[in-house]
């Protein structure tokens, strides 16, 4: 049913039926050519889900009949993955893919060795961008939320967040003593620190340690930032158990 699942913003519903955004109207009307009367899906973005029937009505797409559907028995989980700025396409590869796999939220990082600095001028349509992008995977992966996109922040500002103060934290460093253990409680909340195609400068590491993080490798090979952020997610969500692997 994925390919018949749109995105629809909960102050788009009412009385029973819902009016779907026009990029989502020209895929179902266009692209998808659904019917009149044809069954599809919605889901708000915030965790509930609908099915009802199409219903032309000029340019408006409209989903009537709307029925409530049943989150998943394993919602989506706590998991944050503060993730350093990488390349356009990777860094958009690892939102991606990290939505498809439960991440709740995204934090960009701008490192000591990033190669990446998006100016303030660009930054508005950079995160509509990025947030297309996890909607339209929240989509396909039949998730029933979409993941939240903070602005880009510097490591520090990330290690005094109240916001993640009650968050368990990973940092995930090339040159940490010891692999990943797996010591982590079902359903624990955590941040997930992944660094930039450099790695993380030492005072960056350094400085995670202070704040309680838990530093850890994933063995000898050198990984790609984006490679290693998805087997990174994996390891944290197969512990927790937020998600089916």
């Amino acid at each position: 049913m994925s390919r018949r699942r749109f995105y629809v913003p909960g102050d788009s519903i009412h009385e029973g039926t819902a009016v779907l955004p026009p990029d989502q109207a020209h895929h179902l009307r266009h692209v998808l050519r659904l019917q009149d009367g044809e069954n599809v899906e919605l889901f708000d973005g915030k965790g509930a889900g609908y099915s009802g029937r199409v219903s032309y009505r000029g340019d408006e797409v409209h989903i009537k009949d709307l029925r409530k559907i049943s989150p998943p028995e394993n919602p989506d989980g706590g998991l944050v993955l503060a993730q350093a700025l990488l390349k356009a396409d990777k860094f958009e590869w690892v939102l991606q893919k990290a939505t498809e796999l439960g991440v709740r939220e995204f934090v960009p990082l701008e490192t000591r060795f990033c190669d990446v600095r998006i100016p303030e001028s660009r930054m508005h349509g950079r995160m509509e961008r990025w947030q297309r992008i996890v909607r339209e995977a929240a989509r396909q992966s039949c998730r029933f939320s979409v993941p939240e996109i903070c602005p880009p922040i510097s490591p520090a500002r990330l290690l005094c967040s109240k916001k993640f103060a009650a968050h368990k934290g990973l940092f995930l460093y090339e040159n940490a003593p010891g692999r990943w253990n797996g010591t982590l409680r079902p359903a624990e909340n955590c941040v997930l620190c992944v660094g930039p195609e450099g790695g993380w400068h030492p005072d960056e590491a350094e400085a995670a340690a202070n704040a309680g993080f838990e530093l850890f490798n994933l063995g000898p090979r050198i990984l790609r930032a984006e490679t290693a952020a998805l087997a990174a997610v994996t390891l944290v969500q197969f512990q927790t158990a937020n998600c089916e692997l």
